[in-house]
């Protein structure tokens, strides 16, 4: 049974480089799991310079696998919208089968940047027309890095995603004065350094001590094995730490994820002295290639991809398992 979902008075007063914006923005979602595609009906108000994110998924509150791309809605002021998108690679959702969608508020240059996330769940018993004027989403499931950290979270070449208890806390729906940065205590997956953690603040290692196992990675993925196969054939990747190249980097075989082919590059360093590390992370190609939803390289809007991932080892003087997974910690200065 389908229901009115309203998200209201959503407001954000944040402090950017010494200006002030005030956006409020609400939102009302009412999201129609069918068989081969999900129907989505979105109105409400929003503030200039945020839009509409959703993303559909094949079990209840946005866990399973991921049936759409994290969908971009483009609206300014008052606003109605309805879309019919196909799911993934032909999946389907059984009658009687759960499926859900992630709602999103964020800003329209930068999906990460969040006021305001929930989920909606629904019972695929029939499908229904859209109810406001039809339009078109852009998908934005392809972000710097080729990872996002919108969705499920940043991808481990071990299974699952790094970093679950931070991935799965969003950011408060309210914020006021100046953005307070809070660094999250010990990560569930200690030592998985993402090569471009910098970028994405749930991929941050947490507190890392001397006699943890680091293994740096990165990777990429694309619609087709053959895209990531293309990919693989003109990447031309510089990564380094504390500046010295990594001698010792492992390609896993390519593999289907949540409807996408991924291939994981990943590097073990093992125990590191305390301290404080620095991963710089290049890639280019020597010829244009696509991954499905962007062109990358030579003559592309996408020439080269650059980040890096700053981190701290710690001494762990007992040389015992620490797993204070909901600590906060203060980062040395120098």
């Amino acid at each position: 049974m389908k229901k009115w979902f309203l998200a209201a008075g959503l407001v954000a007063l944040l402090i950017w480089s010494g200006s002030t914006v005030l956006a409020q923005s609400s939102v009302e979602y009412f999201f129609v799991a069918c068989e081969n595609q999900a129907v989505m009906n979105l109105s409400g108000e929003m503030g200039a310079g945020y839009d509409v994110y959703y993303q559909v998924f094949s079990a209840s509150s946005g866990t399973g696998n991921a049936l759409t791309g994290l969908r971009q809605v483009a609206v300014d002021g008052t606003f109605a919208f309805s879309e019919s998108v196909p799911y993934n690679n032909g999946a389907t959702v059984p009658f009687g089968g759960f499926a859900s969608a992630r709602i999103i508020i964020a800003s329209a240059s930068d999906s990460t940047r969040t006021i305001y996330e929930t989920t909606v769940d629904d019972i695929q018993d029939g499908c229904s027309s859209p109810l406001n004027t039809v339009g078109t989403s852009v998908d934005a499931g392809s972000e710097n890095a080729n990872q996002t950290d919108v969705g499920p979270g940043i991808q481990s070449p071990f299974g699952g995603i790094i970093n679950p208890n931070i991935s799965a806390t969003p950011e408060p729906l309210v914020v006021i004065g100046a953005r307070q940065i809070v660094e999250p205590g010990r990560s569930q997956t200690p030592g998985m350094i993402f090569a471009q953690c910098n970028d994405y603040p749930r991929a941050n290692p947490g507190v890392l001590y001397d006699n943890d196992n680091i293994i740096v990675f990165w990777s990429w993925f694309a619609k087709t094995q053959a895209e990531v196969e293309d990919h693989l054939a003109h990447a031309q990747y510089s990564v380094t730490l504390n500046t010295a190249p990594f001698t010792n980097v492992v390609a896993s075989p390519i593999e289907l994820r949540n409807g996408d082919y991924w291939v994981f590059f990943s590097a073990a360093i093992g125990h590191l002295s305390p301290g404080k590390y620095g991963v710089e992370y290049k890639l280019t190609w020597d010829a244009a290639i696509t991954d499905g939803y962007g062109d990358y390289g030579p003559d592309t809007e996408n020439p080269a991809e650059n980040g890096d991932c700053t981190f701290f080892i710690l001494p762990n003087p007992d040389n015992t398992r620490i797993t204070d997974y909901n600590g906060s910690y203060s980062l040395p200065t120098n």
